[in-house]
């Protein structure tokens, strides 16, 4: 007896094989794509076509029940108290040749709508929410560096439309200083949410816009220091004087440094920076104290250290 095949194909699911002729379904999960993509996505007992059910209770006991993707075997087996194994290669093949073509135009709907459903799921991941927070915070920051730079250089003629224009202005740049400033409120809880040694360590908007500058929390922690320390440099290092720090220029404790000591203490901080960043990504352990203590003790080392 041929082992009976349920497959999930896009949109719908499909019967094959056993001692029946031909192929049964489609089943769609539901009619409207953005249902049936978070249908699939789910995928449980209660998501499965209705239509199936008749389908599967005539399989005879003693036929091999056999599906793919795994979750959607174990959703069978949920439903029908049956075991529902995983198919070889040659079987799936064998299975997936006799299935019919969809409709391209519900596929297409299909496929659209179950990508932007995953898009939405990976955005909402913490790591996503950081990186997305940290460089619209440091676009918000350019805006008002440029307005604050424009007002300074703005002429005022009196009893000019240029001097009726000024209130309306400096509403807009207020504005935009209270959007500054709950991003950056924002920004900071996250990181100290997500990579709580790294923002002790460093600050946490530093942590933040470190972690978006390598693309991830993970990224970053494979980085070695001295890559970290020149992470968002705008020249090419060079032999004959390259950057001596990158994002780091705006870590804690750099203005508390003697200006030609700041690239020893970026080296440092870099350091001290990748293992907190690893400890976060990694074994999730508070180290932090012992690292802020280290920072602190190199701080006043390069405050009595001689120019």
């Amino acid at each position: 007896m041929r082992p009976t095949l349920v497959v999930a194909n896009g949109p719908a699911v499909f019967v094959t094989g056993g001692d029946g002729p031909g192929t049964s379904g489609p089943f769609l999960f539901a009619e409207d794509p953005s249902e049936a993509a978070l249908r699939f996505e789910s995928m449980g007992r209660a998501e499965l076509p209705e239509r199936l059910g008749p389908i599967l209770r005539e399989i005879p006991p003693t036929s091999r029940l056999l599906a793919v993707p795994p979750r959607l075997g174990r959703a069978i087996s949920e439903w029908t108290g049956r075991e529902v194994e995983a198919p070889t290669v040659q079987e799936l093949r064998r299975g997936r040749s006799a299935l019919p073509a969809l409709d391209p135009e519900v596929e297409r709907r299909f496929f659209l709508a179950l990508g932007r459903l995953r898009l939405e799921r990976a955005l909402r991941a913490p790591e996503e929410v950081l990186i997305t927070l940290a460089r619209e915070e440091e676009r918000v920051e350019r805006s008002v560096g440029r307005e604050a730079r424009a007002a300074e250089s703005f002429v005022v003629v009196p009893n000019s439309p240029a001097e009726r224009h000024l209130p309306t202005w400096d509403r807009a740049r207020q504005v935009l200083g209270e959007l500054a400033s709950e991003l950056r409120r924002n920004l900071e809880d996250e990181a100290r949410r997500l990579v709580p040694n790294l923002a002790a360590v460093v600050g946490p908007r530093t942590a933040a816009r470190l972690v978006a500058a390598a693309g991830g929390v993970a990224p970053l922690a494979r980085m070695p220091s001295a890559r970290i320390q020149l992470l968002g440099s705008r020249r090419r290092p060079s032999p004959e004087r390259g950057p001596r720090f990158g994002i780091l220029y705006r870590a804690d404790r750099v203005l508390d440094v003697p200006l030609g000591r700041r690239g020893a203490y970026a080296r440092s901080l870099a350091a001290l920076a990748a293992i907190a960043v690893r400890a976060d990504a990694s074994t999730h352990r508070l180290v932090s104290p012992g690292l802020v203590s280290r920072r602190d003790r190199r701080v006043e080392d390069l405050r009595r250290a001689r120019p």
